[in-house]
């Protein structure tokens, strides 16, 4: 059982009318955004099974992710009431160790405990489910409730049965989403789902989502397109940090907001809160609450490769798709789709040459990237320095998926793959190419004065 409800949207038709009149006394029509959304990939999404014009540049990668974002998110039709992305016959559930994810039938949620990401892709998940607490050799992140993260792993029907050699196939897609319990006060601001969770409550729970991991492989680009969202609410930037707003953050408190407001040496001036540090615990709820910010807006550093254009692009499709006008936006409040105009995306990441592996010289788009609520640790850390505070550079997808060409089934490009039939399979090589994170050496540290606000996209 979920609850789907939406935030309110309103449909500005004073803004058309006065571009119309703009029009009749002469004016010159604004220039088309350089990387432009379309509204047919909100009203009747058809995502393409390639990169659009073969993948020349980085708006046509985004593009890609938002269609498939959109599909995945609409609603499937069936008689559940599902989104697409939570149809069990073409994106089935991942099942707890001794269950076969590719013959389980049950569409019931099967949530996680995300512990410190390991560079071992063969890391057990904690399940609370089937153990009565949690995290109890991991680390763990909390809300501002105290209650802990949880997490959901889909994948693409086309991994059954799973593959043992070569490449993945085209069109793999692997899904991971994370939540919070909310209140019902809340909702109208969360895309929502119901569930009972062992050693928190016998009856369903409220959860919202709060970011949406997605991977997706091409015939083309078998390294497949790295992409991930978060909800506006989650936290601010540690640099730049966005106004709080009325109902706060969920994983930054009032008192550490106001003190990366006020620091001129970010985190580091705010040594109290202990940002971006996960926490051993055996807790489900009443733990400490996980003080968190953003380390790199957008997934980019000042001194990444490309770095403008990716900036460009990624705040353009948040701006007309999710901004104060955008095509989700202005969804009326009764559409199922209208509430991820609280959703925004952080960036994406994919390899310039298949050919090769996803050295950092090799790998494009947000060479930063990380979600906050599901790579927490993995952001880069703050040191100081003469000048100011210096950034290192984060641990970003290839830093732990490792990209071959030619076999990404058994390199460790997935890290689910060989569990579907419910046993733990081997431990993969991490790590995609020569730099140790993951991510472009030239962004590895750069002073704070040189880091500027990041354009007018969603938060």
């Amino acid at each position: 059982m979920r609850a789907c409800r939406t935030a309110v949207g309103v449909v500005a038709s004073f803004v058309a009318l006065a571009f119309l009149l703009a029009a009749a006394a002469g004016a010159a029509a604004p220039p088309p955004p350089a990387c432009a959304a379309s509204q047919s990939w909100v009203t009747s999404p058809n995502p393409p099974q390639e990169i659009p014009g073969g993948g020349t540049d980085f708006c046509q990668f985004y593009q890609f992710a938002w269609q498939w974002f959109l599909y995945l998110v609409s609603p499937s039709g069936d008689a559940a009431g599902d989104r697409n992305f939570e149809v069990q016959k073409s994106f089935p559930l991942l099942q707890a160790s001794g269950t076969d994810s590719c013959t389980a039938t049950s569409n019931t949620p099967v949530f996680f405990v995300r512990t410190l990401k390991s560079d071992d892709p063969n890391q057990p998940f904690i399940v609370p489910e089937n153990i009565g607490q949690a995290g109890t050799s991991g680390e763990v992140i909390y809300d501002k409730s105290g209650n802990i993260v949880f997490y959901e792993v889909r994948f693409s029907r086309n991994l059954c049965p799973p593959p043992t050699s070569g490449n993945l196939p085209a069109g793999t897609t692997e899904i991971k989403t994370a939540w919070r319990q909310i209140t019902q006060a809340e909702a109208p601001a969360y895309f929502t789902n119901q569930a009972v969770i062992q050693g928190v409550s016998t009856q369903p729970i409220l959860l919202g989502l709060i970011g949406f991991h997605l991977f997706r492989t091409t015939a083309q680009h078998p390294e497949g397109v790295w992409m991930t969202w978060e909800h506006e609410s989650n936290d601010p930037d540690c640099l730049q940090p966005q106004p709080t707003s009325a109902a706060g953050w969920s994983f930054t408190s009032a008192q550490c907001a106001q003190c990366l407001a006020t620091s001129t040496t970010g985190p580091l001036g705010c040594a109290s809160c202990n940002f971006n540090t996960a926490m051993v615990s055996t807790k489900i709820s009443g733990g400490t609450p996980t003080q968190i910010c953003r380390v790199y807006r957008d997934g980019s550093g000042p001194l990444d490769n490309k770095v403008a254009e990716n900036l460009a692009d990624v705040d353009a499709l948040n701006a007309q798709l999710v901004g104060p006008t955008g095509f989700v936006t202005q969804l009326p409040a009764s559409n199922p789709v209208q509430v991820f105009a609280n959703y925004y995306h952080i960036g994406g990441l994919w390899v310039s040459d298949p050919t090769q592996p996803a050295d950092s010289s090799n790998q494009r788009g947000s060479l930063q990237l990380a979600n906050t609520v599901m790579e927490t640790t993995f952001q880069g850390n703050f040191t100081a320095t003469g000048s100011g505070v210096m950034r290192s550079g984060a641990v970003n997808c290839f830093g732990c998926h490792s990209y071959t060409p030619n076999s990404t089934a058994t390199s460790g490009l997935s890290h689910i793959v060989d569990d579907l039939d419910g046993t733990p399979g081997p431990a993969k090589p991490s790590g995609g190419g020569s730099a140790a994170t993951g991510a472009s050496p030239s962004a590895g540290v750069e002073p704070v004065a040189s880091h500027k606000p990041y354009g007018d996209g969603k938060n």
